[in-house]
């Protein structure tokens, strides 16, 4: 699983690649970046033009969901130097950047001897009785994620960089989409959209043995020839791909956190820091983690079907006395209350129930997931279909409530076999003194591109593919 994991090595450093080259022509195109004005006085502190700035890159393979995106196997680290050429206008600049990359569970090897107790459902999955790096990606706010990273990187011997961001190999097939092929001469081989996961997945699995360097040989050539594939793209194309990145930016399929407390709040200002808080009156989202050590994400669909229902409460029956009355305090207004009922339909489309590499890497859907209502639901109940767990599913049927985040988390395993569907029906109740007052957000899930839901409030039905979350009014 370690190796068939570093394949995402090669595809981060092909999205940095194309982040650097696009970001430099953005000064000419900034009539079309209004969104970036505001970033404008962080310039040199995301450039490094006083000092080198540091970035370490997580890369997400969403095809194994975690909580702010795709398992994070493989990570780079970008500094970034610049100085102003005197001989040209002051405002290009001219990177210096230095770039390393690194497996995942070479810090986490590191932390020897260091015991984390791991949340219930991380022991649960792998049993290794301490929290490590690999699985270190597990509050859905990404700012408490993002820390503990950093925790869990410095122990192992990394550094703290002053920007910490999380990027999902869903991200790079856009970008790669746009460069097109390109040849790799080395290799005699032609990589383009549709092969280079399988190119580099191939180098990672075939005749690996512990320090061998056929991944990294792999990784120089590949790179080698993207860069020169994206230096021949023109000035449109190279904005195109800076456009890609700027929309999985703000629908939050690209994390950042970052050490500069300005910036950071910046960051929470625009909602590009992946806070998790009541957004509405009726706060809801759903979080899936995949801990079946798979890729069952790749053939997971899901639909969601939402009805909220306004149910006013009986009057007083004649001759009943108001509480209170009598006693010169007016009684409270008989309010109402709206039901919200949720309905979560799972499909995997899996062949095989296990992993079977190099020909499928699906299996069992095997999902610890969280849902996150108002702090102050009522009448909270959760039934799932089927019932029972298969014998090497972690866990019991029961669920987990917690308040967090200004909310309640409600948290189960859930278990969708290969070729099969599962459902999920959530249902509670919210007191409401005015349907007027009712507000909603359906707040999507870092990272996850797409979830559809339909939505009947009030006899009035919506959909949203869920590609950014949800809000009424």
């Amino acid at each position: 699983m370690t190796r068939f994991r570093l394949f995402s090595l090669s595809l981060l450093f092909a999205l940095l690649l194309v982040f650097y080259l696009s970001f430099q022509v953005l000064p000419a195109g900034r009539h079309g970046f209004e969104f970036f004005s505001p970033y404008l006085p962080f310039t040199s502190y995301l450039l490094g033009v006083d000092q080198p700035t540091s970035y370490l890159v997580l890369l997400g393979n969403d095809a194994e969901m975690r909580a702010n995106g795709g398992f994070a196997g493989s990570y780079a680290k970008l500094t970034l130097s610049t100085k102003r050429l005197e001989f040209l206008n002051p405002r290009v600049l001219e990177f210096s950047p230095e770039i390393s990359f690194q497996d995942i569970y070479v810090p986490n090897g590191q932390i020897a001897g260091l015991f984390v107790a791991p949340p219930e459902p991380i022991q649960q999955a792998f049993g290794h009785g301490t929290w490590e790096l690999a699985n270190a990606d597990w509050e859905p706010d990404f700012p408490t994620s993002a820390k503990t990273l950093r925790w869990f990187m410095t122990k192992g011997g990394e550094i703290d960089p002053d920007i910490l961001a999380l990027l999902n190999l869903s991200t790079i097939q856009k970008v790669l989409t746009l460069v097109g092929s390109f040849p790799v001469p080395e290799y005699q081989a032609t990589i383009t959209p549709d092969n280079l996961y399988l190119f580099l997945q191939g180098k990672a699995e075939l005749n690996f043995f512990p320090g061998s360097t056929q991944k990294k040989d792999a990784l120089t050539a590949v790179g080698g020839a993207l860069v020169k594939k994206i230096k021949s793209l023109s000035f449109i194309q190279k904005l195109h791909i800076a456009q890609i990145l700027y929309t999985d930016l703000i629908n939050q399929n690209i994390m950042i956190h970052s050490t500069n407390s300005s910036f950071q709040s910046l960051l929470e200002q625009k909602n590009l820091a992946g806070v998790l808080q009541p957004e509405a009156l009726d706060t809801y989202s759903l979080v899936e983690t995949n801990l079946g050590a798979n890729k069952a994400n790749a053939f997971v669909t899901r639909q969601t079907s939402h009805v909220i229902t306004l149910s006013p409460l009986s009057p007083l029956s004649k001759g009943d006395t108001p509480p209170l009355a009598g006693r010169g305090i007016s009684p409270a207004p008989r309010t109402s209350h709206v039901h919200h009922s949720v309905t979560i339909q799972f499909q995997n489309s899996s062949l095989e129930a296990n992993p079977n590499p190099p020909f499928h890497y699906g299996g069992n859907y095997i999902a610890y997931l969280r849902l996150y209502i108002p702090e102050n639901a009522q009448n909270l109940s959760l039934t799932r279909t089927p019932e029972a767990s298969p014998s090497s599913a972690p866990g019991t049927n029961n669920f987990a409530l917690r308040t967090i985040y200004g909310l309640t988390e409600v948290g189960f395993w859930q278990i969708t076999l290969a070729g099969n569907q599962s459902t999920v029906s959530l249902g509670y109740d919210l007191p409401l003194a005015d349907q007027k007052a009712y507000t909603l957000a359906i707040l999507k899930q870092h990272g996850l591109v797409t979830s559809p839901q339909t939505i009947t409030i009030f006899g009035q039905t919506q959909t949203t593919n869920l590609t950014q979350s949800f809000y009424l009014p």
